[in-house]
């Protein structure tokens, strides 16, 4: 069983000791495939350069919504000098928050757009954040989308009807460990048997959101791909399905995101 985890955020400090033994055990558990998103302008060196010495990972360039207010002209200038670089896989992780409400709402909306301008001109796949702003999200988004390659809504914790609009627009549906509470999510797992199969993506999003029903949890309670295998299994049988088929189907899905 071969698995591809679709946002591992390698930058984050929680790797920073132990990165290594978290790459190789995740292998061992049949994690074979890694994207690892940018979030703000000083992951954007370091993505790139663990994409270039580790073959299983592969990564995307962008700013996060909390970070909005990084991207200028400079910046926009910056990632259009890197955007050919074979390791870079898509733009992103770009999208709008207006759960955090780190930036305003304008300034969200300003970064998002640019950055997807960025994507369309260069045919390049997205990786989006959305969290409780659908409606400017989808406006801004629905306008690029037929000049972009592909795209998968990162995390996806909606409705029924933005899960609908989404797969309408043809994008892929990324399930985290989200899945593995059953407080909050509770309506996700309800959705799961609407995501086609040509349509779902798993991920971690370590070290955030660890899976709620794990027997035994790593130091610090933090997220890692190791818990990929656990997730997808909790899916698979929500969905009724065999996890290995699942883990193909899921890993084939990642391969034709990011052009792999």
């Amino acid at each position: 069983m071969v698995l591809a985890d679709a946002c591992f955020n390698i930058t984050h400090s929680s790797f920073k000791e132990n990165f290594e033994d978290i790459l190789n055990e995740s292998k061992k558990l049949g994690v074979g495939h890694f994207f690892c998103p940018a979030a703000e302008k000083k992951d954007i060196d370091k993505v790139i350069k663990f994409s270039s010495i580790y073959k299983e990972i592969s990564c995307g360039i962008g700013i996060h919504p909390h970070h909005a207010n990084e991207v200028d002209a400079e910046l926009l200038m910056k990632l259009e000098t890197l955007i050919n670089q074979e390791d870079i896989t898509a733009i992103g992780e770009i999208g709008l928050d207006y759960y955090r409400d780190f930036q305003q709402k304008i300034t969200q909306q300003e970064s998002f757009e640019e950055q997807l301008k960025l994507a369309s001109d260069h045919k390049m796949p997205v990786f989006l954040h959305n969290r409780e702003a659908f409606k400017d999200f989808y406006s801004i988004l629905k306008k690029y989308f037929s000049n972009l390659p592909g795209g998968i809504v990162h995390c996806f914790t909606g409705s029924k009807d933005e899960l609908v609009s989404f797969l309408d627009l043809g994008l892929y549906i990324g399930i985290t460990g989200w899945v593995c509470d059953e407080r909050r999510g509770a309506d996700l797992n309800s959705l799961l048997k609407f995501i086609p199969k040509d349509r779902l993506i798993i991920e971690t999003d370590a070290p955030y959101l660890i899976p709620r029903n794990l027997k035994s949890k790593t130091k610090h309670n933090i997220n890692t791909p190791m818990n990929l295998p656990h997730i997808a299994e909790h899916i698979a049988n929500v969905r009724g399905e065999n996890v290995i088929e699942m883990a193909e189907y899921t890993t084939e899905n990642f391969k034709k995101l990011f052009t792999l």
